[in-house]
């Protein structure tokens, strides 16, 4: 009975051993951001305007994404990816933000889109 028994425990910690955890995605810091309260009208509305609205507004927004409004980024961040495309550079074409203003606007968003 005890030979089985460390038979099994042997095979459920090998089984242990070879699984990988993926490490978690590094969040970009900002010693600000930690202190700072994110507002819409504050900041995420000021970046927006300098890095977004020249292709994400007007009559022909870009793939039809509009960033001028509140509801519109909110929206658009619904299912992660606005911010997503931020973090991993593929957005603004100009390149990509700050880690500072990375931080901040994830900070805005894990803290549920204060307007």
């Amino acid at each position: 009975m005890l030979r089985s028994l460390g038979f099994w425990v042997g095979i459920a910690l090998g089984l242990l051993a070879c699984k990988k955890e993926k490490p978690a995605p590094a969040s970009p810091t900002c010693p600000q951001a930690d202190t700072a309260v994110i507002t819409y009208r504050g900041y995420v509305a000021q970046v927006m305007q300098q890095h977004c609205t020249s292709c994400h507004g007007g009559a022909n927004p870009s793939r039809g994404i509009r960033l001028e409004t509140y509801e519109q980024v909110k929206q658009a961040n619904a299912n992660g990816k606005w911010y997503r495309s931020m973090e991993n550079g593929s957005m603004p074409p100009s390149g990509k933000l700050d880690d500072c203003t990375l931080a901040k606007l994830k900070k805005w968003v894990d803290s549920g889109y204060p307007e």
